[in-house]
């Protein structure tokens, strides 16, 4: 569709570019880093834009699981950022627990590093990344796409718009579907390692009580890490909203409630929140020249798990833009075919599908026989084995 021409200062100068990556957290830099390790030549070809200058702090929970691990380790990556590896997940519901066990099951990192440390890796293999650099405007045309910054005008034959569940792209093109956005908030506290069960045992905590005490479609969690060489454990409440028509939890109510429970008192530290849109199965994913990826997209309505699937929707982007330039075919009329038959990226319809199950439960009764029936099934898996290394090892990549 063709658009009216960006008006901005005369002086701005216009360039022109095969790929426009508009967001360098995890889903723009993993695009960019897919894209490398297909051609080299493409490091040449595209452009990272981001608003922010790294290392910014990103508020996140910091979970990266064995899935987002191995989407790296196909990249030739090990996580190399500071982090905790969790080697045990307990679930708790009332006086009722069950745990599983891996070595490690997920690791926990702080996303101004991580994300830093992204962004040097694609900087390393000659990819552009134009940091504090902000997107003002966007036209579609027929031939290309026209991206505005405070510095530039760019006209970029595909563009990847992956800036956050709070998308000005998304946004500012009035894209199609209905908005489907769960709330966070969370608090670091400071904590003694040397007599905190969690930092001793590596354990991370998903308390489900508030399910049907607090009206919550989600729960409670605990992740130690530490914060520039300090430890601290970051306690947060996630409400996933898959159930729209249902009422609103008390975010603020149910996080005061949870650290009481666990001696701590919510007046004595400051409360930060964000929000995670989540997979929509109706949801508009791609236009001629554009996609979206990452939150802008939609990630998990289950458990708000986002870096591990952030770095997914990079690797089918940057396929999807190849095989546009080898075809002549910009039209990405196949992406959400893709997304669904990729190995990782297919888990995102279920987790939706489960998170509409799951949190239309309203009597203890019913999440009680769930809870049992999961803790079967986990006896049944690897996940039992405290000694099981569900991530690959990194492969042996050459970029050049």
């Amino acid at each position: 569709m063709a658009g009216k021409s960006v008006q901005l200062p005369a002086d701005r100068p216009v360039e022109t570019i095969d790929v426009a990556i508009v967001g360098s957290g995890p889903a723009g830099i993993s695009t960019a880093l897919h894209l490398v390790q297909r051609d080299p030549a493409w490091a040449g070809r595209m452009v990272v834009i981001d608003k922010a200058v790294h290392p910014r702090d990103k508020l996140c929970g910091g979970g990266v699981t064995h899935l987002g691990q191995n989407v790296l380790a196909r990249l030739g990556l090990s996580l190399e950022p500071t982090n905790f590896p969790v080697h045990e997940v307990r679930l708790l519901y009332r006086k009722q627990s069950y745990a599983f066990y891996g070595n490690p099951v997920f690791r926990i990192v702080r996303r101004a590093e991580f994300d830093h440390w992204l962004v040097r890796q694609a900087e390393a293999q000659g990819v552009t990344i134009r940091q504090g650099e902000a997107v003002v405007d966007v036209i579609e045309h027929e031939n290309y796409v026209e991206v505005a910054t405070e510095k530039a005008i760019i006209h970029a034959k595909t563009l990847v718009v992956a800036d956050g569940s709070r998308s000005f792209i998304r946004s500012r093109l009035k894209w199609d579907g209905v908005s489907r956005v769960a709330r966070l908030i969370e608090v670091d506290t400071p904590e003694n390692p040397a007599v905190t069960d969690e930092f001793q045992r590596r354990v991370a905590v998903f308390d489900f009580t508030p399910m049907t005490d607090g009206d919550l479609q989600g729960y409670y969690w605990d992740f130690p890490s530490y914060v520039k060489g300090e430890p601290v454990m970051n306690r947060g409440v996630f409400d996933s909203r898959a159930r729209p028509e249902k009422p609103k939890a008390d975010l603020k109510a149910v996080m005061a409630e949870s650290l009481a429970s666990r001696n701590r008192d919510l007046d004595n530290y400051k409360i930060k929140g964000h929000p995670i849109r989540w997979w929509d199965a109706g949801n508009e994913l791609a236009r001629p020249r554009i996609l979206l990826a990452g939150d802008a997209a939609g990630v998990d309505a289950l458990f708000g798990e986002g870096i591990s699937l952030a770095l997914g929707y990079g690797d089918v982007a940057a396929e999807m833009v190849a095989d546009a330039f080898a075809r002549n075919d910009f039209s990405f009329a196949s992406y959400r075919r893709r997304l669904q038959n990729h190995w990782l990226m297919w888990q995102l319809p279920w987790r939706t599908r489960l998170a509409k199950m799951a949190y239309f439960l309203n009597y203890p009764w019913l999440v009680k026989i769930g809870w049992a029936i999961a803790r079967q099934v986990i006896k049944l898996t690897r996940w039992r084995d405290p000694s099981f290394v569900p991530a690959e090892p990194p492969r042996l990549v050459t970029f050049n």
